[in-house]
């Protein structure tokens, strides 16, 4: 979550963010609308309090979701009612990734981690890049860009100290980049802290994660086996002479990972959460309990909670104002009369799969984000759920999409971010690194989204 991080806000009303974010905690706990447009009041005050903090792209978003807004108000179409669904929406996906970035207060502790390509590139070579995806898998499940950063970061300074020419050091690197970036990518198709599954479990309130994980499953595996093949080999001269290294604090994030997804599983089976809702719950109290154990002063893991907070405002920005413009479409655009239509033709939901599997895709390498995409487009899987067709495939189709188009836009903060560890354009990264794999990849894809 690193990757548009920028110096801690030092202006007035520093305690707006948490206190949104526990606003709509308590909304997701009882179940008060009210408390979730609460909270929705409070991030737009944060927000506009810090208007000039955030980065480029987070302004440019905001301003085009205000357009979109005052449209919609001038058009007549606005009421109390859809107002205060929209700003809930806002809300939750704004806490969403504002309560899983509190991850990084552990991880914070534990700098031996960048340590981790002395682990992933000992042993036997033929391994290294599914070790890699995996590796980048299980930290990104909980630090989410965060992951990049800490296994991107350090790896200049690992492959300088190896005993490697210039063209295997350069091969090299950019085997392990594409590795990372690509673990990071199955993360929407197998983690219930994803944004992809948060959107689509709340939009349609019949899926779960545990419907979504068994395709998601395959998908990634079918991923992992494209890239191992194509890829592996750029890691194979990569060569230490040590034993595997034992990593310091390894263990204990990986329990805490293990942990925490067995106790959102758990609170999800045992209540009305669903395990997205579960993470935004139990991460932020882990993590509390967790600083409070090591530092015993409440203020100041008051005070850390919240400056974490404020490091992922343009994140958070950004959440908010995808699920404003997910809805503010739905309610501008007669959606309903598209899903009747397309429950009308007989090959209609095999149309909807394929447009939301490519769609994403497309829309990413024209510059739009793949969460704005999701947005619009699980609208109108609520509608043809309304319609009674079956979403589960569509669905499938649409976290299958997003995962590649985390790789492919060039415009996007994962190619940003490898493009400067690398040194080349982002453009190289997304078409040149990756193009020929998400081709490949979709030729297995494709039969696995039509027969959900």
């Amino acid at each position: 979550m690193h990757t548009t991080v920028s110096e801690s806000p030092r202006r007035e009303f520093p305690l707006l963010l948490p206190l949104a974010m526990l606003s709509e905690l308590a909304s997701i706990l009882t179940g008060s609308h009210e408390l979730g447009i609460g909270a929705a009041v409070l991030f737009g005050m944060f927000f506009l309090s810090h208007w000039r903090s955030l980065m480029p792209y987070p302004r440019r978003l905001g301003w085009i979701t205000l357009m979109l807004l005052a449209y919609w108000i001038a058009e007549g179409k606005a009421s109390v009612a859809s107002a205060g669904h929209l700003a809930s929406a806002a809300a939750y996906y704004a806490s969403f990734i504002a309560s899983l970035s509190l991850m990084q207060c552990l991880v914070r502790r534990q700098l031996q981690l960048a340590d981790l390509h002395r682990l992933l590139l000992a042993g036997w070579s033929g391994i290294r890049y599914p070790r890699y995806v995996l590796s980048s898998l299980a930290i990104g499940s909980i630090l989410s860009f965060g992951v990049l950063n800490l296994l991107c970061g350090s790896l200049n300074r690992h492959i300088e100290a190896l005993d490697v020419d210039d063209r295997t050091a350069s091969e090299g690197r950019r085997g392990v980049l594409v590795a990372v970036l690509r673990g990071f990518a199955l993360v929407p198709l197998l983690a219930p802290t994803s944004v992809a599954v948060a959107i689509l479990t709340r939009e349609l309130h019949g899926l779960s994660w545990f419907a979504i994980l068994p395709y998601g499953g395959v998908a990634a595996t079918l991923l992992l086996l494209v890239g191992w093949y194509q890829d592996n080999r750029r890691l194979k001269d990569l060569n230490q002479h040590e034993q595997i290294p034992r990593i310091p604090g390894l263990g204990q994030l990986v329990g805490v990972g293990l942990l925490g997804i067995g106790g959102m599983a758990l609170l999800a089976c045992l209540t009305h959460l669903t395990s997205t809702q579960a993470a935004m719950l139990l991460v932020p109290c882990g993590i509390c309990i967790y600083l409070l154990s090591v530092n015993g002063s409440p203020m100041a893991v008051a005070r850390e909670m919240t400056e974490t907070l404020a490091s992922v405002r343009n994140e958070t920005f950004i959440f908010a104002c995808s699920g404003l413009l997910g809805g503010l479409v739905s309610q501008l655009v007669s959606l309903d009369g598209i899903a009747s239509l397309l429950a009308g033709l007989p090959g209609g939901l095999f149309l909807v799969e394929i447009t939301g599997l490519l769609g994403i895709i497309l829309l990413s390498l024209l510059g739009v984000a793949p969460i704005i995409s999701l947005s619009l487009i699980s609208g109108l899987l609520v509608q043809l759920a309304e319609q009674g067709l079956p979403v589960l495939g569509p669905a499938i189709a649409l976290i299958c999409g997003f995962s590649l188009a985390m790789l492919l836009s060039p415009f996007g903060p994962s190619a940003l971010l490898l493009a400067r560890y690398a040194n080349v354009s982002a453009a190289q990264v997304a078409f040149f690194w990756n193009g020929r794999f998400a081709l490949c990849a979709l030729i297995p894809l494709l039969p696995l989204v039509l027969m959900v």
